[in-house]
């Protein structure tokens, strides 16, 4: 009878099979992750979701409670407001200008900025060197301020809001980006791949980046945050998104002076406000620790 050998191997886990292992150990992380991806989606699908239009008012139920009061009314799950407008459709549309709006707007700036930092990290030459100095000096002014002082010079409205805060998101890529990439240029894995002969495109893309991962990850979720509470703050102080456009900033705003009335016009939009903030937090800084620990391993 032929001997049979019967070899086996383990498999080595990829990068990305052991960042997911790390993360999904903790039970925060993956709850948050579940609320964070449940509320893109409700958010992608709102237009689909919403009962009624976000504009109609209904004469028969103004300051109508949420459902679940003895006195609500299920046609209107999460109540009216003050001009009898479906609160549930108008959170769902809200959640396009207050969570769709800031993801693009810290993908744009991301872009932008971490490309500009990357080359200033690497590239030590004048041209590089004083715009990044540029970008430095506009970090000393806080995003909100920078947002404000553009919205001041262009106006209101929904195109000036995203183009003033994705602008005032751009130094802070540019500035952590430059910072950890140019940390890591220095470090002797790098020194031994220049001394190689590796490409400095190599170098950035194939032995820096993975390095820097966790770093970004972090910039990313808090920019996001960021945003999210930028385009908030602007929209409550009727800076931002304009009425009747429906945004979370700007109906806690409006229900100010009826939370005695109808508390729930105030507490349903920040308690989403809340928890999508929380959930992002969360979730960034739990990748973090999972990119890290794959760094370090």
């Amino acid at each position: 009878m032929p001997h049979v050998n019967l070899y086996h191997h383990d498999e080595t886990p990829s990068p990305l099979k052991l960042v997911w292992k790390s993360f999904r150990s903790r039970f925060l992380s993956m709850a948050a992750l579940y609320v964070l991806l449940a509320m893109i989606l409700v958010v992608l699908l709102s237009p689909l979701l919403t009962p009624f239009n976000t504009s109609t008012q209904f004469s028969d139920a103004i300051a109508l409670p949420p459902s679940w009061v003895e006195s609500g009314n299920m046609n209107y799950l999460f109540g009216t407001d003050d001009l009898g407008r479906d609160m549930l459709s108008r959170l769902l549309i809200g959640g396009l200008y207050s969570l769709g709006l800031p993801i693009l707007m810290v993908a744009v700036s991301s872009i932008i900025g971490m490309s500009i930092g990357a080359l200033a990290g690497i590239d030590r030459t004048i041209k590089y060197q004083s715009l990044s100095r540029l970008f430095d000096t506009l970090l000393s002014i806080p995003s909100f301020l920078m947002a404000l002082i553009i919205i001041a010079i262009l106006g209101t409205g929904f195109n000036n809001v995203a183009f003033a805060i994705t602008l005032s998101l751009i130094p802070q890529f540019i500035f952590v980006t430059r910072n950890a990439v140019h940390e890591e240029w220095h470090k002797d894995y790098v020194t031994a791949s220049r001394l190689n002969g590796c490409s400095k495109a190599y170098l950035l893309y194939r032995v820096i980046l993975p390095n820097v991962t966790p770093t970004l990850v972090m910039q990313l979720t808090v920019s996001l945050s960021v945003a999210i509470m930028d385009i908030a703050a602007l929209s409550f102080l009727g800076l931002g998104i304009q009425a009747p456009t429906p945004e979370w900033g700007s109906m806690l705003a409006r229900s100010l002076d009826e939370v005695y009335l109808s508390p729930w016009s105030m507490v349903l939009p920040g308690i989403t406000l809340f928890i999508t903030i929380m959930s992002i937090n969360i979730v960034g800084d739990s990748l973090r620790r999972a990119l890290k620990e794959r760094v370090n391993s």
